[in-house]
């Protein structure tokens, strides 16, 4: 989700700081209080339960909260996770079977709700990611009684207990779990008041918010609109209060039209990525090259390989396709910005390796693992990928490698908010395609466990695209380990032996380029979030606009300099 995002404290003189650090941001009515965004197509849900990508998470952090949250600062400090709901950190106990937690006092839904949060509004807001059509729900299982609600779609979980009057939530695990707790600060687990119905709220009145934020606008083909929440008090740095008044972003803007808008000065944060036509003007323009940020990113863009239908049920046949393509290319063809590798795991991720097994193109070999394989090569291929440029680009591309090395193929491209569901439900016998992975949490985890497990493969829309499961019972042996080092240890390994298996040909390891207005200031780029537009502050939002626009190093794959042995 799709989708690595500040304030300060200290009779009469105490009680005027805390007012500073903790009151509402001064505001400033009227439009130059707007942070104006715009977005080619709309995030596929602003619903906690069911959202997964990085367009709502970004979008959702300003509205709800968790028991927990992460550091709200830039870099890897904001992989650190602090309570947010929560007073502290859990209690643990049997062995790490049992959290406790204690709620804080005074925390707010905001309109409709209007009351106080409590514990057994969380247990309901687990419960219902078990009811209703959750890409979350999975990470819940670890909880006794979640898969009985989960199939059933009724009853309550047994392994939550919720006591209002005391304020405390209790979670009653199956096992320990190492990143249990990543989990319970991930937007699934963004609170909602119990009754909130089962069904996406994204166009039914949204679920009340506890953040800065409220949505109060929703047109999919149109615009997003959040303003404040009147019900918000900030109770902590790590849940600070926005500055601007109203985030406003508009939809169905081309990324050209994105680029016009944003030096025209009526658009502050484009959303759309950066064509690549205008990607040179941009670096080189003394006038707008300050405005460009440059940030590394626990994202891998991939090709993904039904392992279930043909060819690519055939293990040299996958293994050809990472032979066959040329990551550097695709690199430029994606816009640049990218370190080329074979590797599943980000540099920036435990346990990562830096083992290429497919450290450059060489078609020789592709065309060699073909003939190899005995497949029946009359049958074209379908390459799916999204309507978004530059993906039809990088679909024609792999199309011309394929028939490179003997097959027949066809791209076909679907808007980017239906792809997952199109392509991910299993009667649409979807054979390759592209699509990419940024971390939900910071452990290695994150992606050899809920991209290679076979258990995690349903009919529907799931997150193991390749539907593979050659490495079930190693990435269950990892999950057990408690000590961080050690499973960063097996997930690297792991990396290198689905590498071979070769389920995906992952292409890169992302750099985002985030283009910010000139009005702009305290630019914050998280780690998880990306950029945290509760922070941000425009000209005349009443607050000290510190034009944070000097991000100017190079990193790699910032230019055509991409890096890498992949050529």
């Amino acid at each position: 989700m799709n989708r690595a995002r500040l304030i300060t404290i200290a009779g009469i003189v105490v009680f005027a700081m805390i007012l500073v650090a903790f009151g509402p941001a001064p505001k400033q009515a009227g439009h130059d209080n707007v942070l104006r965004l715009a977005a080619t197509s709309p995030p596929d849900s602003l619903d906690s339960a069911v959202s997964y990508q990085a367009a709502s998470w970004n979008l959702q952090v300003n509205v709800y909260n968790g028991l927990l949250t992460y550091k709200k600062v830039a870099g890897h400090d904001g992989n650190t996770l602090v309570p947010d709901i929560a007073e502290a950190m859990p209690v643990l106990t049997d062995g790490g079977r049992t959290l406790t937690f204690h709620l804080r006092t005074g925390v707010m839904f905001g309109p409709p709700a209007k009351r106080e949060v409590l514990p057994s509004d969380f247990k309901y807001t687990i419960e219902r990611n078990a009811k209703i059509p959750s890409q979350g729900s999975f990470y819940y299982s670890v909880v006794n009684g979640f898969d009985k609600v989960s199939k059933s779609k009724k009853g309550s979980i047994s392994g939550i207990d919720a006591d209002d009057q005391a304020r405390t939530l209790v979670f009653h695990l199956s096992r320990p779990d190492a990143t249990f707790l990543n989990v319970l600060a991930m937007p699934f687990s963004f609170v909602v008041p119990k009754g909130l119905p089962l069904r996406d709220m994204s166009q039914s009145g949204f679920s009340s918010a506890t953040g800065p934020y409220m949505f109060t606008e929703y047109d999919p083909s149109r615009r997003i609109v959040m303003k404040r929440n009147p019900s918000f008090k900030q109770w902590t740095k790590d849940s600070p209060d926005g500055h601007v008044d109203e985030i406003d972003m508009q939809l169905g803007v081309s990324q050209d039209n994105a680029i016009t808008l944003f030096t025209q000065d009526k658009v502050d944060v484009p959303l759309t990525g950066i064509p690549t036509s205008k990607l040179p003007w941009l670096m080189n323009s003394k006038e707008w090259r300050p405005y460009l940020h440059l940030e590394e990113t626990t994202r891998t863009p991939y090709i993904w390989m039904n392992n279930t239908t043909k060819p690519f049920d055939n293990v040299k046949v996958r293994q050809a396709v990472n032979w066959a393509i040329n990551r550097r290319a695709l690199v430029k063809l994606g816009g640049g910005a990218g370190v080329p590798s074979s590797t599943i795991l980000p540099p920036s991720m435990p346990g990562y390796t830096g083992k290429n097994l497919y450290p450059k193109q060489d078609l020789a070999k592709a065309k060699q693992l073909v003939a190899e394989s005995g497949v029946d090569m009359s049958k074209e291929i379908t390459i799916w990928c999204t309507t978004a440029a530059p993906a039809p680009d990088m679909a024609a591309y792999l199309q011309a490698q394929l028939e490179a090395i003997g097959f027949s193929a066809r791209t076909r491209c679907v808007d980017p908010s239906a792809f997952y569901q199109v392509t991910g439900a299993v009667a649409t016998h979807a054979q390759i395609g592209f699509a990419s992975w940024g971390a939900d949490f910071p452990e290695g985890s994150n992606f050899i466990d809920v991209l290679f497990n076979g258990k995690y493969i349903n009919p529907v829309q799931p997150n193991n695209m390749a539907r593979y499961r050659g490495k079930d019972k190693e990435i269950d042996a990892a999950n057990k380990l408690m000590n961080f080092d050690v499973r960063a240890k097996a997930w690297g390994q792991l990396d290198e032996e689905i590498q071979a298996d070769a389920p995906w040909a992952p292409l890169s390891h992302g750099i985002a380029r985030e283009l910010v207005g000139k009005r702009v200031g305290d630019y914050v780029y998280h780690p998880v979030y990306e950029m945290l537009y509760m922070l941000a502050t425009v000209d005349g939002s009443g607050t000290p606009n510190d034009k944070q626009h000097e991000h100017e190093a190079k990193m790699p794959g910032s230019d055509d300099n991409t890096g890498g042995d992949n050529s």
